[in-house]
């Protein structure tokens, strides 16, 4: 793999210097668009989608429902991201980000105007469910994207922090979507935040999508995207090259993200719902306050983790992760009790804003260094978006399949061990392949 970073620091030497602090403005604010909207939308799906467009169904089946509508964007991810990525490799990265950024904003105004069931009947979920995969379609080269700008444009040492902006932007954009709905929620009665509440955040992501694509627009080409143009290092097939000479690293990719996406939306989805339902029984501003609260300590450690990164590797921090996170399973659904409410505050802080920042923080980063510049995006789309489809659509369908069993909590916790383990066997896939770049 051809080593680009000391050419970064060249191009980044005087007057433009200041390319990296807009390169990591332009990742981070797409990223708090993309993930303000994803919060948003799995929380409202855990919460409100099923009343408003599933209130034929049983209290079940209209979770479930409304759970798999926020799957079911990702199931075009990876063919939209494998496509977006491979123009990305072609044509460069800012054209991509704008238009990915305009197709997610359009997608998200466009679910806070859909009437709900009691006025279009079965259309009404139709409309829901195609406005939700317009957004996944927009998001599967977003946050991919987004980190390999913030990379490209980094200095030697500052790869793992400036490649934590996205995550950074990703927890920050859930900290607005989940305030932004405790705040309508806790100023509306229930009767009115199920009648239109619950849409004002939703159109208010416009504020976002006009301030992003404007920042976009003005972003130059990343250095080193210029250089593999500029030595002829750019293919015409970029996922048949990365299929072709780096499939190991790309199924090693599709087991992490598949751990790092399982994880944060377990929480963010499943238990947001498990714990202001019949299960557990807390209210619905203690479960947003709590969520609130774990998204608020990864905005913290984000870029934490990043820089620990730079300085012990990238290995080493996404372990961490996945180790934490395989060690609260079991107590995680200890704390979480109808008759102790902190307790889902200290468990969703601890697994979510801790042991799976870890892992978000430095993922991105990790796909960037296993790729060469003219098919990294090709690379990142495939290999990051085939890992969300899995660990981020089927997670907290199964989870709530799992919750109604009647068994208790522990094939969650079981569920948990799983994609520890699932991360775990990706992680030493490159380490083994690729030793000199992860662990530098």
């Amino acid at each position: 793999m051809t080593d680009v970073q000391p050419s970064v620091a060249g191009e980044r030497a005087g007057p433009d210097g200041s390319r990296s602090g807009r390169a990591g403005k332009a990742a981070f604010v797409g990223t708090v668009l993309e993930y303000y909207d994803f919060s948003l939308y799995g929380s409202a799906a855990a919460t409100v989608f099923g009343t408003v467009f599933f209130a034929g169904s049983s209290p079940f089946l209209a979770t479930l429902q409304s759970v798999a509508t926020f799957a079911v964007a990702f199931l075009v991810r990876p063919i939209a991201g494998a496509v977006l990525g491979s123009v990305g490799d072609r044509v460069g990265r800012r054209r991509v980000l704008v238009g990915t950024m305009l197709v997610m904003g359009v997608a998200t105004m466009g679910i806070g105007l859909v009437p709900g069931y009691a006025t279009l009947g079965a259309a009404a979920p139709v409309l829901l469910v195609a406005l939700r995969v317009l957004q996944g379609i927009g998001a599967s080269a977003e946050f991919g994207g987004a980190t390999l700008v913030a990379v490209e444009f980094a200095r030697p040492g500052r790869r793992g922090l400036l490649g934590s902006l996205p995550g950074t932007g990703a927890a920050l954009g859930g900290v607005l979507g989940t305030l932004m709905l405790l705040a309508v929620s806790s100023l509306t009665t229930p009767e009115q935040f199920l009648d239109w509440g619950w849409r004002i955040p939703f159109l208010l992501s416009a504020v976002l999508v006009g301030y992003g694509i404007w920042l976009r627009r003005h972003l130059p080409e990343t250095p080193e995207y210029r250089r593999a143009e500029e030595a002829g290092a750019t293919v015409r097939t970029p996922l048949r090259e990365i299929l072709r000479t780096r499939r190991r690293e790309v199924l090693a990719i599709i087991a992490i993200v598949t751990a790092q996406t399982g994880f944060g939306y377990f929480y963010i989805v499943f238990v947001v719902s498990y714990a202001g339902g019949e299960q557990v029984g807390l209210s619905r501003t203690v479960t947003f306050a709590a969520l609130l609260s774990a998204q608020l300590a990864g905005t913290v450690f984000t870029p934490f983790f990043g820089a620990l990164s730079d300085r012990i590797g990238l290995r080493p921090v996404i372990a961490f992760g996945l180790a934490l996170s395989a060690v609260l399973a079991f107590p995680f659904f200890a704390l979480v009790r109808g008759d102790w409410p902190p307790g889902l505050f200290i468990a969703m802080i601890l697994a979510n804003g801790v042991a799976a920042t870890a892992i978000v923080a430095v993922a991105g980063t990790l796909v960037t260094e296993l790729f060469d510049p003219g098919v990294r995006y090709s690379g990142m789309g495939l290999a990051r978006e085939t890992g969300n489809m899995i660990g981020a659509a089927a997670t907290p369908l199964l989870a709530v399949q799992l919750a109604h069993l009647g068994a208790g909590t522990w094939p969650l916790s079981l569920l948990l061990l799983a994609l520890s383990a699932i991360g775990t066997l990706g992680l030493l896939a490159v380490r083994r392949r690729s030793r000199a770049v992860v662990t530098s």
